[in-house]
């Protein structure tokens, strides 16, 4: 006889808020988000890691992400399982595998960027990296349709989500809250830190079912607005209208622990950190071309931005002021102490 094999559950402790994204996730796939205790010593309290400003500008996105779907989602849902789905999906996260076309082929179309070694020898960064694309795409592209395959089956529930929660935004029924960024950045630099974690809520008329659900950012009268979060509690006041009826299951309680004989398992490992935007590794690259060709701006300040405009440019999006300031800091020190 097999060992019976048992799944050992725990009470989820809701944030008072989630990012709008969550709850999408929430209402489409029962993903329930859960509060991230953190403290940094300053304070004796617990507080969610999401909206705590002495993390920002750290936690603007949901800092843990679901890297695929796992089993369970796919049972709840009715989708037929696809085994090769899961190892694909863990090799292709966090690759970009469909913009890898694209990448190569504007590397392979521009002027050589060459770096010199610590051996002394030069490369062109560019051709190197193209070369490099080429490789992964050859590996991964087969596994990334299988990916693409299997997760439309899932893009109906996630496109009803989107539609509920709109109704609820464009009648007032959930409120929805987020950050000035462009205040936040102005405030931030003088110093304000808790000053600056102002949320201000979103007129529900700025909501439309053609937006982009999957990010938490708007443009509000010509400003940038991000980090988009709503209230758990007006999730569970809507339930009857947004979260789905799960499926009956018989589970024991022991201590802290819920134990049931009949839970689909995961196959999730880890949850996964969210994963970036920006190539730092290419700007850092492209702040020692500037350096070595004695093409450094005036100031630092100067060179933030250029380097913001090189992402722009390069990337398709540039990173803000603080960001670069973060991640580049060291680079940038001690090449502005030499002047």
């Amino acid at each position: 006889m097999a060992d019976e094999k048992l799944t050992f559950l725990m009470e989820v402790e809701l944030p008072p808020y989630c990012f709008l994204t969550e709850a999408v996730d929430w209402v489409a796939f029962g993903r329930v988000p859960q509060m991230q205790h953190h403290s940094d010593g300053s304070t004796d309290d617990s507080v969610d890691f999401r909206f705590d400003w002495r993390e920002m500008p750290d936690n603007f996105e949901p800092h843990f992400i679901y890297p695929w779907f796992e089993r369970p989602e796919f049972e709840s849902l009715g989708i037929p399982v696809t085994e090769a789905y899961f190892s694909a999906a863990e090799k292709c996260f966090s690759e970009f595998v469909t913009q890898l076309p694209k990448r190569i082929a504007e590397y392979e179309a521009k002027e050589p960027m060459l770096i010199e070694r610590e051996d002394g020898s030069t490369i062109d960064f560019y051709e190197k990296s193209a070369k490099e694309y080429r490789l992964k795409l050859a590996e991964l592209g087969p596994l990334q349709s299988i990916v693409d395959e299997v997760e439309a089956q899932f893009k109906p529930y996630y496109d009803v989500a989107c539609a509920k929660l709109f109704q609820l935004l464009a009648l007032g029924e959930i409120k929805c809250q987020s950050l000035n960024l462009d205040r936040w950045e102005r405030v931030y630099d003088d110093g304000n830190f808790k000053e600056a974690a102002l949320f201000e809520e979103v007129p529900s008329s700025a909501f439309s079912l053609d937006r982009d659900w999957r990010t938490n950012e708007l443009e509000l009268e010509g400003e940038r607005h991000g980090a988009l979060r709503v209230a758990t509690q007006d999730i569970l006041r809507n339930r009857t209208v947004l979260l789905q009826s799960g499926k009956p299951i018989s589970v024991e309680r022991f201590g802290a622990f819920y134990i049931s004989r009949d839970t689909a398992r995961t196959t999730r490992r880890a949850k996964a950190g969210r994963r970036s935007v920006v190539d730092w590794k290419l700007l850092q690259s492209r702040l020692e071309e500037m350096a070595r060709s004695d093409a450094l701006p005036e100031g630092k300040e100067s060179c933030i931005y250029e380097l913001i405009a090189f992402a722009e440019s390069e990337l398709g999006k540039g990173p803000s002021r603080t960001a670069v300031q973060r991640n580049l800091r060291h680079q940038l020190d001690a090449l502005y102490a030499q002047s």
